[in-house]
């Protein structure tokens, strides 16, 4: 669920249309980390929107859909200063459904939480703390990327810096081709991958599919939901 705190329940209406990953944009403001895509249009706070009720799903269920499958919550570093760097782990640390990361071992957790957006923020984030909360993505993608490890797991990927292809008629086999390349690549280094600013039609959702996307970004809930639905019949 693409900038999940813009829909009129946040968090909530992902559930309720049983998403497994939500997207959340942070700013540090008089100490407390707020969500917001734009600074000062505030919906509330991390811990309010998100950690809590969180927390409550998997103290109710034991994961946060019951079934045990994991969920993701990938918080967009909008004001990546070193005091918001400290306040967000601390406040994660607080959380003990969140999976914990060092770089020898992964404890898995109901909740894994993924660093995205400031760069310099997410890439000082993972290394300052050898015991943390979170992991990584990168938004830029290159073949010669190394392989996988516990500070760095996802790709975050703006579609049109790779991709042409609009989603309303079908997808070339070329372009199929090179969208396949990347992903496939991806998962040889061991990373998982979503993109961004994707078409939000059914030809793009069953191509992602196809091709083996990890996370398909969405604004569109309920018609998603419906796609997936009708898919897995």
């Amino acid at each position: 669920a693409h900038n999940d705190y813009e829909h009129e329940h946040p968090l909530t209406d992902a559930l309720d249309n049983r998403f497994y990953s939500v997207e959340a944009d942070i700013w540090l403001v008089d100490g407390e980390v707020l969500v917001a895509h734009n600074k000062g249009d505030w919906k509330g706070s991390l811990k309010d929107l998100y950690l809590d009720p969180l927390k409550k799903r998997v103290e109710d269920k034991g994961s946060i859909h019951g079934d045990g499958n994991p969920f993701y919550l990938w918080v967009d570093i909008k004001d990546g200063g070193d005091e918001l760097r400290s306040t967000l782990t601390n406040l994660l640390n607080q959380y003990s459904m969140l999976t914990r990361f060092t770089d020898e071992e992964i404890k898995e957790g109901p909740v894994t939480v993924v660093l995205t957006g400031d760069a310099r923020a997410k890439e000082a984030l993972v290394k300052e703390y050898a015991d943390r909360p979170f992991c990584r993505d990168s938004n830029g993608y290159s073949p010669n990327d190394p392989p996988v490890d516990n500070k760095w797991r996802w790709y975050a990927l703006r579609w049109w810096s790779y991709m042409d292809w609009e989603g309303n008629e079908d997808i070339s086999s070329e372009e199929k081709a090179t969208l396949k390349k990347i992903v496939d690549d991806i998962h040889e280094k061991g990373r998982k991958v979503r993109f961004y600013a994707t078409p939000e039609t059914q030809k793009y959702w069953t191509v992602a599919l196809e091709v083996g996307i990890d996370h398909i970004n969405t604004d569109d809930l309920e018609r998603l939901n419906e796609f997936l639905e009708e898919k897995s019949k």
